[in-house]
């Protein structure tokens, strides 16, 4: 009886543990039974494309969801980041300066966010919410509310168009951005501070960690990796447009918790956020296969995420009684 007890338990704590895993091979399955063409290496390939800039922003949520917090502005920081790169390189600014001038620009508004934060003592989300709606602002007023076309087809091919061994530069741009966040979140010493303070803030701060300074350094990180998805997005429609990445935020912030980061903090997974990052792609992709429109795939996603949230709190619940 025991011995069936702990095979019950075992096998409730890793269908918790590997949920993702479990929720993707399932849609995986489906959408290639259903349309064969979805598991060709052409398709897989512009999936992930498609899905580079989402996931880039989810691993820089990651580090804020587990502190606890919410960046709802990393979607404007992106499309004013595109905006600037694009009329940086109109007035015939070298490219590697403003590259340069775009990555500081951005890094300044993630310390923004979290220096108002940290020291006006303000929820995140309000602050962020905030921010939004004025980053979006400046792209608009840069921009005049039109696109910017990027002239310099470098930037464009580095970023977004370009392919290295016929895999495409945001394909590549993942791989890196995976690497750097898994060994800042599990790593560094810094990654560390984060899960601490989003476990128990009083904890850490007894315990000497900066909680502020941390915390302000997460945001910039933050912005950074908007920052990238900013310049993949722009490179991908030739063009920094104000209004792009205006659901961004809300889909990386998606991604990281379908991938099991704790909304209340504390807890965090880099390998997660990847794999609720391809859930949310495979089903983007997967029902532009069958044909389905935009605000058919919004619906489903948004069904699929809530069943997805719903089976964790279920099985975790399960897990507690026994």
């Amino acid at each position: 009886m025991e011995t069936k007890l702990k095979a019950r338990i075992s096998v409730k704590e890793l269908l918790i543990r590997y949920k993702t895993v479990l929720i993707l091979a399932v849609l995986i399955t489906v959408f290639t039974v259903l349309k064969p063409i979805f598991i060709d290496s052409r398709n897989l390939l512009n999936m992930l494309k498609q899905t580079s800039f989402v996931a880039v922003t989810a691993f820089g949520a990651t580090f804020i969801i587990t502190l606890g917090g919410l960046d709802l502005s990393t979607g404007s920081t992106g499309a004013a980041v595109g905006v600037l790169l694009a009329m940086l390189l109109r007035a015939g600014v070298a490219i590697p300066l403003a590259l340069i001038t775009v990555i500081a620009f951005a890094a300044t508004l993630g310390w923004l966010n979290g220096f108002i934060s940290v020291k006006g003592n303000i929820e995140p989300f309000l602050v962020t919410l905030a921010t939004m709606n004025i980053y979006r602002g400046l792209a608009m007023t840069l921009s005049r509310g039109r696109p910017i076309p990027i002239v310099n087809k470098a930037v464009t091919n580095v970023f977004g168009n370009g392919t290295v061994a016929g895999v495409p530069a945001p394909v590549i741009i993942i791989v890196l951005a995976f690497m750097l966040t898994f060994y800042l979140f599990k790593l560094s010493k810094f990654g560390f501070y984060v899960r601490c303070i989003g476990g128990n803030v009083e904890a850490a701060r007894v315990a000497g960690i900066p909680v502020g300074k941390v915390k302000i350094i997460a945001y910039v990180l933050s912005a950074l990796y908007a920052c990238v998805a900013g310049l993949i997005l722009a490179s991908l429609m030739n063009a920094g447009m104000p209004d792009l990445g205006s659901t961004l935020a809300l889909d990386a912030i998606t991604a990281v918790i379908l991938g099991g980061t704790a909304i209340s903090g504390g807890y965090g997974t880099v390998w997660g956020t990847l794999g609720g990052t391809l859930i949310m792609g495979t089903l983007n992709n997967g029902l532009s296969l069958f044909g389905a429109q935009t605000h058919e795939q919004i619906l489903v996603k948004g069904v699929v995420i809530i069943l997805a949230v719903l089976m964790s709190n279920l099985m975790k619940k399960q897990s507690e009684k026994s």
